[in-house]
């Protein structure tokens, strides 16, 4: 295993000095592989991707859009039948879990042993190209279902976050309070940190610059979230760290990586296909806004072909970084969280309203939650200066940025809930909207 690991991420180095024609032949090689798999294994694809091949079984990939969008609600309903029922060992072992359903529909998911290794290939190669030394101890912050040995005080400590290094992983579960949290830090002293973008930001509000940087971490990765416009400037004020991020999901492994030269992401070609499209299912232009679809390259046991992940990103043209991988410009965040308004009105809220709110609302940490087509309730844990809220300043301003009719609700409290799976989200509407409707209309 070791030796395949290693293998691997010498190919994905090679990959990267390859020029684009010779990386998409190599994906399209790959999919081809995943698509005949399907086909032949999974009954939920058998009639689905019928139309791309001929009597003769010879691919026809000009059909690939004709694939219909593989929705959550499908995976929910029809999710025996994506599974492939014998698979080779060649995959590695099978591994089946439940989601937290923070999307509102639980799904039970299958994956093998490839989509773990590709993974951690992937955050590898995110240390290599950040300039980070994979060896050095890891402190990871996040959610460990069922696992007690996780909890405060202690957390637990296994060995080779990366396969094939020996570098100790300090794992405590996200439950701990913020001050828990940062005893636990000062404790295990490690340099670099895994946690949800969320979750760092809130330690790094809790610490003074000369606290942070005692605590001795170099580099923050943020995953599981998107990452909120400023969080980059204030953990490298508060902590003296740099942040870098990876995209990904439990289902389809990890999806595309930060680019150390610009805050953009580069596709992981070895492991996903990625499509930006737009309401009428066409691709995005550059700098287009559209939901996700992905295709998972590495997790035969149960495939995701043109898969909603639920996600609203902005497309790229190729950047002057010099990688060849494919760009995503920016990934917004999950597909429900478009604010919906009576007329029709749709806006996806961003991070930037954060450093103007201030000026109304003395918050540490704000969460806004929209209840109906007019009420937004604006919660938030206060900054403990003791300045008053300005209700009427807040109302105001929302109602510019985002739409007349908005009613602000103010709701001072002393934590905001992470949901089920340990995640935050900034933003949170609770209006239904139809599923031909998802891709915000609007910025």
């Amino acid at each position: 295993m070791r030796e395949q690991f290693s293998r691997y991420l010498r190919h994905l180095e090679e990959t990267e000095s390859r020029p684009q024609e010779s990386i998409a032949r190599e994906q399209g090689s790959r999919l081809e592989s995943m698509l005949r798999h399907g086909h032949a294994n999974a009954p939920f694809y058998r009639d689905r991707l019928q139309r791309l091949f001929d009597a003769n079984g010879t691919l026809d990939a000009e059909r690939w859009h004709e694939i219909p969008v593989t929705e959550r609600e499908d995976v929910a309903a029809h999710g025996a039948a994506m599974r492939v029922a014998a698979l080779s060992a060649e995959y590695g072992p099978v591994a089946e879990f439940t989601t937290s359903g923070t999307t509102g529909i639980p799904l039970t998911i299958a994956v093998n042993g490839m989509v773990s290794m590709t993974s951690n290939a992937n955050l590898a190669r995110l240390m290599r190209w950040f300039g980070f030394d994979r060896s050095r101890p890891l402190a990871s912050i996040g959610t460990y279902p069922g696992d007690a040995s996780a909890r405060y005080p202690s957390g637990k400590i296994g060995k080779g976050w990366i396969a094939g290094e020996r570098a100790p992983q300090h794992a405590l579960d996200v439950s701990a309070s913020i001050a828990e949290q940062l005893e636990w830090l000062a404790r295990v002293r490690a340099p670099y940190l895994l946690t949800y973008p969320s979750n760092a930001m809130a330690l790094a509000e809790a610490l003074s610059p000369e606290q942070g940087r005692a605590l001795g971490i170099e580099l923050v990765i943020g995953h599981a979230e998107t990452v909120p416009d400023g969080a980059r400037e204030l953990i490298a004020e508060r902590l003296g760290a740099r942040f870098a991020s990876y995209y990904s999901s439990r289902e389809i492994g990890t999806i595309a990586i930060e680019c150390p030269a610009g805050l953009h992401y580069h596709v992981t070609t070895d492991n996903a296909v990625v499509e930006i499209v737009d309401e009428h299912g066409r691709a995005a232009p550059v700098g287009g806004r559209g939901r996700v679809l992905v295709t998972s390259l590495n997790n035969y046991a149960m495939p995701f072909i043109r898969y909603a992940i639920g996600d609203v990103a902005v497309a790229g043209a190729q950047p002057s970084c010099g990688c060849p991988l494919p760009m995503i410009a920016r990934i917004e965040g999950r597909t429900r969280n478009a604010f919906t308004f009576g007329d029709g009105t749709r806006i996806w809220p961003r991070g930037w309203l954060a450093h103007e709110m201030r000026a109304f609302v003395p918050f540490r940490q704000y969460q806004m939650v929209q209840l109906d087509h007019e009420r937004i309730e604006f919660r938030y844990v206060p900054d403990g200066s003791g300045r008053n809220a300005d209700l009427e300043g807040l109302a105001a301003y929302v109602r510019e940025k985002m739409h007349p009719s908005v009613q602000i609700i103010l709701t001072p409290m002393d934590v905001l809930p992470r949901g089920p799976s340990g995640k935050f989200e900034d933003f949170i509407s609770l209006v239904s909207v139809r599923a031909a409707d998802r891709p915000p209309s609007t910025a």
